[in-house]
């Protein structure tokens, strides 16, 4: 991966699962030994809100009623899945979200940032 943390927006429609996958790459374009990581992504309402629990968080460890992490080492990729609950609370705003490898570990590491735009959408 180049510098980190890595700047990607994303969108989403308001209640709606919402899925996307990080290949992970060292600087030189080999792929990231994450054998033994653990992952966490949060959407919080602002860049300096430490408040816990974020207003949507979830991690690679536990499956909760916001989604779930799944980690691939021999891809080294990290799927991170928001359920409908979890997009739910998003409603028609943007709010900063972060990817971080070893969160609360001395080595955490903060891989991707952004800006989560949600967006409502009439029903068929």
């Amino acid at each position: 991966m180049p510098t980190l943390p890595n700047q990607l927006n994303t969108t989403s429609a308001a209640g709606s699962q919402w899925a996307t996958t990080y290949t992970l790459q060292n600087d030189d374009g080999t792929l990231m030994n994450i054998v033994g990581k653990s992952f966490e992504f949060v959407v919080r309402p602002s860049t300096t809100d430490v408040a816990e629990p974020a207003l949507v968080a979830v991690n690679s460890t536990t499956a909760t009623a916001q989604g779930y992490i799944t980690v691939t080492p021999s891809t080294s990729t990290v799927q991170v899945v928001l359920s409908p609950t979890a997009t739910a609370l998003l409603g028609q705003s943007a709010y900063p979200y972060s990817l971080w490898m070893d969160p609360g570990l001395t080595d955490a590491t903060d891989l991707v940032v952004g800006t989560f735009f949600s967006s409502l959408v009439a029903a068929a």
